[in-house]
């Protein structure tokens, strides 16, 4: 019987190359037990009862990757089999309560909410104060974060009883439904705010104030500057305007989704969104996304007629409105649909945000060179790095949109069986040449579009060579070959211990047929040794399951001890080597560091595609790879954390800070602070926050960790003094941040930490 199983198994797979299938495995992670921990907390607040839409705190359907048949018999089985992943962690969450004696409630969910609205609303006052204070040039905003502000508590009291969502958008596509989602879209506008406040003329140098950039002078960034006229003031005024803009489109579309929800079940109606098929919501949702496009368009257009253009979006063109919103909002729109459950309402805005922002100021450095009064209106200082930065990361993202057509194929023929395939002997042949003509368009585009593009920008000079001539401008001719070596021996270093790592999961994995199951009720055994999966199958769901068992005590098998190392362990990992990376080359060269970031994040995003859709031959190899680290915020089709981590480290270069303690303020902020914090609260951990499994000796340990590694950076002559006082404050309010938020820390926490260095000055 089980050989024949095994058999009905591999033929559902297709193919021993799709055993890593990019999709199939990461929802297994991505439920929550409907009776255990997560879902008591959805109980007071209003849901759909007669539409298909469930919060995702509360999802009891996995989507499963094994056969129909395979999880009938484990529901049948009490001892020889194990427990299906939801089974596991509702014993482990019932462990962790029992264990705990403080159970997750409603109102300790809404405690937690209601702390976390709390500091966003002293931060949004604090903002608003300071820019009435300011100088005359900039109090014209004013009024832009004052509605924002308030449209987006009017979202959060919405929220407050029901799981909300944007226009025409299931509630499931979205990772969580935590009640603090939408504070989270204050962040990227805060930041602007500050930015602009901080190029206002003073006597002190305020710390987000661009540096000076320049080829041969000490104490600048060694890069050179491009001939562009521009206005710090007015470019920063027009960052802000985008960013408020666009989170008032998004607190609009929430606004209006929940209106829309409470009336169709008030009346006893469906939801029309699971009614439609997906060209009709499709057409439902860009028609509201136009409608409201032009009359955000109307009204600037209008009010400029009227003499009140000072007080809305005064340095944004009418023109820039309609494309902005159109642009933001189908950003939403394909973020929800293809990175199904990766973020929340919160996240969503911080990314939709910043990418309508750099493809916003990639379209008007292209309008500058034609019509040179634009570049008034630029966010950062126009110079050979900025045009790589937006070459690349623009670029890949084109690329991504462009080439869909091929990465849709490629993915179907990975996912399908092979027998129902109408050519199935051809199948290797067909995947072969997907691949092939993936990367040949790629380099086509590359060397075809972006390139000329770049070398237009620089005023015709080769870009390939000038990057070459570039290794040669920094503090000295060898520092940045030096540089790049250093980094090379680091990743031999890494990969080498990560293959390690990844060697022991696989033996732990392929050794389950000659282990004898050991379960108990207080005991959560590992899914590798239920003997019930093909080897193959079980060293990649391993990876993406092990998560749910990482705190289980005394996890054995008749091998002995556990022979993975944790899936936190192997993430900290991460954050440890990105910290020996990026420090070095921050302190000594960051307008280089600027280029190198963007280069990693333009291959990681190239990577995800060849994962995500199963590029031949590199796709099942880095679905596996990156498998085994996935954690609880990872419950999406997509692998996301860490380009969130390289962005979250590069948030203080890429933003173009003047201070050399903000530029490393991202890396102390996660590659210690948060280290720190997880490796402390998990092992002394005692004090728990409300309904978090993260603890209050944790946050102490993010604060006295960033304290004392900043420090340390002093006394080695890599940043500039500063005052101690007002630096553990702003690590403090980091620390509870990291605390009451279940945001993703990487993406949330370095921008966080820019808009409070800002306000709190500590250099």
């Amino acid at each position: 019987m089980r050989r024949k199983w095994k058999k009905h198994g591999s033929e559902s797979e297709g193919s021993a190359a799709d055993v890593a299938q990019p999709g199939l495995m990461t929802p297994v992670h991505s439920t929550s037990d409907p009776k255990g921990s997560t879902s008591s907390l959805r109980k007071p607040r209003e849901e759909s009862e007669n539409d298909a839409e469930v919060s995702s705190d509360a999802r009891g359907a996995v989507v499963s990757t094994r056969p129909r048949r395979s999880r009938t018999r484990q529901r049948v089985s009490t001892e020889n089999t194990l427990h299906t992943v939801p089974e596991r962690r509702t014993l482990h969450d019932r462990a962790l309560s029992r264990k705990s004696n403080n159970p997750p409630s409603a109102s300790s969910s809404l405690r937690r909410s209601m702390l976390e609205m709390a500091l966003f609303v002293v931060v949004w006052l604090a903002m608003m104060i300071r820019m009435w204070h300011s100088a005359p040039q900039v109090q014209h905003k004013l009024l832009e974060l004052f509605a924002m502000g308030v449209l987006l508590l009017v979202c959060f009291n919405t929220h407050l009883t029901s799981s909300s969502t944007i226009w025409a958008t299931r509630v499931r596509y979205l990772r969580k439904s935590e009640v603090s989602d939408i504070l989270y879209a204050f962040l990227v506008p805060l930041l602007a705010c500050a930015m602009l406040l901080d190029v206002v003329p003073s006597e002190r140098v305020r710390p987000l104030a661009p540096p000076p950039m320049a080829l041969g002078v000490r104490g600048a960034w060694r890069v050179e500057r491009l001939p562009f006229v521009t206005d710090r003031l007015q470019g920063r005024g027009s960052l802000v305007d985008l960013h408020i803009f666009c989170a008032i489109l998004m607190g609009v579309h929430v606004l209006a989704s929940t209106i829309m929800r409470r009336r169709r079940k008030r009346d006893g109606a469906r939801l029309r969104i699971e009614e439609l098929s997906p060209v009709q919501a499709f057409t439902y949702y860009h028609g509201f996304g136009l409608a409201l496009a032009l009359i955000c368009t109307g009204a600037h257009i209008l009010a400029r007629l009227c003499g009140w253009g000072a007080w809305f979006f005064a340095d944004t063109p009418s023109w820039a409105i309609v494309a902005i919103a159109l642009n933001f909002q189908t950003q939403m729109y394909v973020w929800t649909r293809v990175a199904q459950q990766n973020c929340t309402l919160g996240e969503l805005a911080i990314v939709c945000t910043l990418s309508t922002a750099m493809f916003h100021e990639a379209t008007i450095v292209t309008i500058a060179r034609l019509v040179p009064s634009y570049g008034r209106i630029l966010f950062r200082e126009p110079s050979t790095m900025l045009m790589y930065h937006l070459a690349l990361m623009i670029g890949m993202l084109v690329i991504g949109a462009v080439l869909s057509p091929l990465l849709i194929l490629s993915r179907n023929l990975a996912r399908r069986p092979t027998h129902r395939l109408r050519w199935p002997d051809k199948r290797n042949l067909h995947r072969r040449l997907l691949s092939l003509a993936f990367f040949v368009l790629t380099l086509t585009i590359i060397l075809g579009v972006y390139g000329p593009w770049v070398a237009w920008q620089l005023g015709g000079r080769n870009p390939w060579l000038y990057v070459v001539r570039s290794m040669l401008q920094g503090p000295y001719w060898w520092s940045r070959f030096a540089l790049l070596g250093y980094w090379g021996l680091l990743c031999n270093i890494a990969l080498l211990s990560i293959q390690l790592m990844v060697n022991r999961v696989w033996q732990y994995a392929t050794v389950g047929d000659q282990v004898k199951p050991q379960t108990t009720l207080r005991r959560v055994p590992s899914v590798s040794s239920s003997g019930v999966l093909a080897a193959t199958e079980r060293a990649s769901t391993l990876a993406a399951t092990q998560f749910a068992e990482k705190h289980a005590p005394d996890e054995s098998t008749s091998l002995g001890p556990r022979v993975a190392v944790s899936v936190n362990g192997r993430r900290k990992f991460f954050h440890a080597l990105a910290v020996l990376l990026f420090v070095p080359g921050i302190a000594y060269d960051p307008a280089f560091m600027h280029l190198a970031f963007s280069v990693a994040f333009s291959l990681f995003i190239l990577c995800e595609y060849m994962r995500f859709c199963a590029v031949f031959p590199f796709g099942a190899t880095l679905h596996f790879f990156l498998s085994q680290f996935l954690d609880n915020k990872d419950t999406g089709l997509m692998i996301m954390s860490h380009v969130y981590l390289l962005s979250g480290c590069a948030a203080g270069i890429w933003g173009e800070s003047q201070s050399r303690l903000v530029q490393q303020l991202g890396v102390l902020v996660l590659g210690i602070g948060d280290s720190c914090a997880s490796i402390i609260g998990r092992q002394y951990g005692r004090f728990h926050w409300p309904r978090s499994k993260k603890t209050v000796e944790g946050t102490v340990g993010f604060v006295a960790s960033t304290v004392a590694c900043a420090y340390l950076l002093r006394m080695c002559h890599l940043i500039e003094p500063f005052r101690v006082a007002p630096f553990t404050v702003v690590m403090t309010l980091l620390a509870m941040l990291e605390g009451l938020s279940e945001q993703n820390d990487n993406l949330v926490l370095p921008i966080a930490g820019l808009v409070l260095s800002s306000m709190i000055p500590y250099s």
